[in-house]
């Protein structure tokens, strides 16, 4: 199975919540998280794939991503995969770990979280 196809694999891996197992699937689900940020789902899904596409081929995921801050966050969490996940599954506060990655901000990280199987309680919202 190709880099391309694992990344493809794993995005279905984001329908349902789970630990993620290895240092792909964790850096897979943030770099999911981030091209989702601020677009509609289907954009998302796109970016997502064309950043993987392009991170399989070793390349850097501005081939995929307009976002130049993003892209380079995207490159960063991909070349740091496995210190990250290691990182991550030592930290004793995951939500904050999540917070403190880049372009992870107050929103994504509840839904990365969510992604990443971490109970995180939904905070009460008002409806209009």
């Amino acid at each position: 199975m190709s880099d391309f196809e694992f990344g493809m694999q794993g995005l279905d891996h984001h329908l349902a919540p789970s630990t993620p197992g290895t240092a792909e699937e964790f850096a897979q689900s943030v770099i999911h998280a981030i091209c989702r940020a601020s677009v509609t789902p289907s954009v998302g899904r796109r970016t997502y794939e064309r950043c993987m596409r392009a991170l399989s081929f070793g390349s850097t995921s501005r081939l995929g991503l307009r976002h130049p801050g993003k892209a380079d966050a995207i490159d960063w969490i991909w070349r740091e995969r496995s210190r990250l996940y290691e990182e991550y599954l030592g930290s004793s506060d995951r939500l904050d770990y999540l917070a403190s990655l880049p372009w992870v901000g107050p929103a994504t990280k509840h839904s990365l979280a969510r992604q990443l199987g971490c109970l995180v309680e939904h905070e009460h919202r008002a409806v209009a």
